[in-house]
């Protein structure tokens, strides 16, 4: 695979390798201390040529609510949706690794 291509398969893999890391160091469960985040829309973060001025703001309880509801649905269509929400939640568990 070229350097420069993304395996779907290589992404899953390393995030259940870190997710596995995390639960040996920490246990099951994140606490949820802070329900806001910073978001910068995704469109603006790969746009190096000027400084971001769209910060918007997440929130870690919305992005609960949707990714159960992917669960109980069994569905995660369309998949941007799916992974905005899986993005504040995998920013929570980095802070949460975090010394």
């Amino acid at each position: 695979m070229p350097y420069d291509a993304l395996g779907i398969a290589e992404l899953r893999a390393v995030l259940g390798l870190a997710l596995d890391a995390f639960e040996a160091e920490h246990g099951p469960d994140v606490v949820v201390e802070h329900d806001h985040y910073w978001h910068l829309p995704v469109e603006a973060s790969f746009d190096l040529s000027q400084e971001p001025g769209d910060l918007t703001v997440g929130q870690i309880s919305d992005d609960l609510a949707e990714a159960r509801g992917f669960l109980i649905e069994n569905s995660a269509g369309p998949a941007w949706h799916a992974l905005s929400h899986a993005i504040g939640l995998l920013r929570l568990v980095e802070e949460a690794a975090r010394p």
